[in-house]
């Protein structure tokens, strides 16, 4: 039996491989005979960059909120439209390793609130052109997407896709942090993300989130 990773919703979780296409520019993803089956519906004038991903009939499956003053971009992801503790799904942030071209991105369900070890890990090509998800450290891969104007997505049996719509929809929003870091000379890299943890010290973020 293959492993299950019902993180949102079983409901989400088929015994064969999903194929997805998504819309960056609408957030919205369509299935493979193109119906569109999610949305994001975003909530202007927000502190927290709060967006609503929706399925098909407009129903609110998770909230995706953006932590502020936290050095690793965290991100949350609550269930239906709350924003409260006690319905938080995963949280995910960027790790501070940075190497080869390579974004490593982790993601923490949340019950795991010693994050020793992240639940899963998405591997980010340096273009943006491809990237694949992981369960945990482990080399067993749960999704993989490639960029061409949109994510082309395939999802694995078992997975929850709606959970990986949820992911890629993050990592989208995510973009503009992987252009500054990319785009820096060769050289400086490491001692640019040195100031700006020093300045981060000084303007007060959460360097532990």
């Amino acid at each position: 039996m293959a492993n299950r990773f019902p993180i949102i919703d079983p409901c989400y979780c088929a015994p064969y491989y999903v194929n997805l296409q998504i819309n960056t520019e609408r957030g919205a993803t369509y299935d493979q005979n193109g119906n569109r089956i999610f949305y994001i519906k975003d909530t202007l004038f927000t502190l927290h960059d709060r967006r609503v991903l929706c399925d098909y009939r407009g129903n609110p499956i998770v909230t995706l909120y953006k932590k502020n003053m936290t050095l690793h971009g965290r991100r949350q992801v609550f269930k239906g439209k709350s924003s409260d503790r006690s319905e938080l799904l995963f949280s995910v942030k960027r790790s501070s390793m940075i190497q080869s071209g390579m974004i490593k991105l982790e993601v923490f369900l949340a019950n795991n609130r010693n994050e020793r070890f992240c639940d899963f890990r998405v591997i980010v090509c340096r273009d943006k052109s491809f990237c694949t998800i992981y369960a945990g450290e482990s080399p067993t891969i749960v999704a993989s997407m490639k960029n061409n104007g949109g994510f082309d997505v395939l999802v694995y049996p078992y997975v929850d896709h709606a959970f990986i719509v949820a992911l890629l929809m993050i990592i989208n929003k995510m973009k503009h942090y992987f252009d500054e870091v990319m785009n820096l000379p060769v050289g400086m890299t490491n001692v640019t993300l040195v100031l700006f943890w020093f300045r981060a010290i000084l303007l007060g973020y959460n360097l532990s989130t």
